[in-house]
């Protein structure tokens, strides 16, 4: 054998082993290994079935060379729907930063305001999680002057009323405090609050023991005396009308009646209606829902500022809640996909839970339509995929809708093989449906 030809052999076995190499695809935080002889990133792309939106991020520019132990990182974008001071905005991006979000949604958050993330209280310090939509709503905070004594403050707060407001700032009422307004006021209809703190004296009630010198002849001139008179229901031990004790011990009892309004909120339900210029399996919020109000008139009985009863007069719907429409898209476009037998266009690309089965574990049972049992026969649900619909799974070819199962429900597929050739799937693949689109479409799936 010549030199030549050996330099040549050793040349091309260097290019047969370069080839093939491994690498690192990290999609959404879930690293995945993959060895693949394809040259290019937008090869490995195509090969592993990923397409890329715009609003996607690479690390790496799919045309570049691939080398053995690259690292590719992908964070896929996703829907972000944001609710705050009264409109409603939905954002496509692959950030997971919440202030970087909301600075482009161009919403800024003031102190006291609250950030509910997925329905949950969450911090602008934390990040969302990958491989999936989130719904944020914001509740800003109001603010009012308040007055004790004279000195003034401004409080914020995110809470209903004035009397949870107040609770909440740590401010301490007595039995003998006079406040303008009443505990129960809407926080959006307060602007001010003064609060005049009672005067200490020598009587014994719930406040404490307060010391008083009167020359008055009767309970009730002493207490009228010392700032503290009996009003509406109020009595004392002993009565208002018999003199002072020799003791000198007067016990005062506040006696407090208001009827109050209790706000429940009534849930609101949610509809879906289609959205024509709206891509098939896009979803968007064509209108809000709102709670309703479920209002009590209440009764409370209050002694030394203690509530003593409570009674229900009247209950009644305030607000009716108004449902919330989601709209689900009805567009088709056609769209390609490269696959290692070619290119093929679909209309469609749901993710579904791939399992599989062969003749065996089939009990030798045929399928739904007949059609025998082999690779390339799928078990779908059919009140969802009509049978006879081509579909295309990336890692094991195209597949026909032929047969259905007990278990097979929603998103579930059941990639048929023979014993010879059986492969276990247990994984959420993308499924591709196969143009031309059927004349009825199940337009949601769930």
């Amino acid at each position: 054998m010549s030199i030549m030809l050996v330099i040549a052999l050793i040349g091309l076995g260097i290019v047969v082993v370069g080839i093939e190499k491994t690498v690192t695809l990290t999609i959404d935080t879930q690293p995945v290994e993959v060895t693949t002889s394809v040259w290019t990133l937008a090869g490995l792309l195509g090969e592993q079935g990923i397409v890329l939106n715009e609003e996607d991020a690479i690390n790496i520019p799919p045309s570049s060379w691939l080398r053995d132990g690259d690292e590719i990182t992908i964070d896929k974008a996703h829907w972000v729907i944001i609710q705050a001071d009264g409109n409603t905005q939905s954002i496509f991006t692959n950030q997971l930063a919440l202030q970087k979000i909301l600075a482009s949604a161009g919403i800024q958050l003031s102190t006291g305001d609250r950030l509910i993330v997925d329905g949950r209280l969450g911090g602008i310090e934390t990040p969302l999680s990958p491989g999936g939509d989130h719904r944020l709503q914001i509740q800003r905070a109001e603010e009012f002057e308040l007055s004790i004594q004279g000195q003034e403050k401004t409080i914020s707060s995110d809470r209903g009323t004035l009397g949870e407001a107040l609770w909440a700032a740590g401010i301490e009422l007595s039995a003998g405090d006079k406040i303008s307004k009443p505990m129960d006021t809407l926080l959006i209809h307060t602007s001010s609050v003064e609060i005049e703190k009672a005067r200490e004296i020598t009587i014994l009630h719930a406040g404490g023991e307060v010391t008083s010198s009167t020359t008055a002849g009767s309970v009730s001139e002493a207490l009228s005396e010392a700032g503290i008179p009996l009003q509406g229901l109020d009595f004392s031990i002993p009565g208002a009308n018999l003199p002072i004790p020799e003791d000198g011990i007067i016990q005062v009892i506040r006696v407090k009646e208001e009827v109050i309004l209790e706000n429940d909120p009534v849930p609101y339900g949610s509809d879906t209606q289609p959205v024509a210029d709206l891509e098939i399996d896009s979803r968007t919020i064509v209108q809000p829902g709102v709670y309703g109000l479920n209002t009590k008139r209440v009764r409370v009985r209050y002694e030394d500022g203690i509530e003593i009863s409570r009674q229900v007069e009247s209950e009644y719907i305030s607000q009716e809640p108004q449902n919330e429409i989601i709209g689900y898209g009805t567009k088709i476009v056609p769209r390609t996909l490269d696959t290692p037998g070619g290119r093929l266009t679909y209309w469609r690309a749901l993710n579904m839970y791939a399992v599989s089965y062969n003749v065996t574990s089939n009990g030798g049972y045929g399928t739904a339509t007949g059609i025998p049992l082999a690779k390339g026969v799928a078990a779908i649900d059919p009140s969802y995929i009509p049978y006879g619909t081509r579909m295309y799974i990336p890692g094991y070819g195209e597949a026909l809708a032929a047969d259905t199962g007990g278990g097979i429900n929603g998103r579930m597929i059941d990639l048929g093989y023979l014993d010879e050739n059986y492969v276990s799937w247990h994984q959420w693949v993308t499924v591709y449906f196969l143009w031309p689109p059927p004349e009825n479409i199940v337009w949601i799936i769930p």
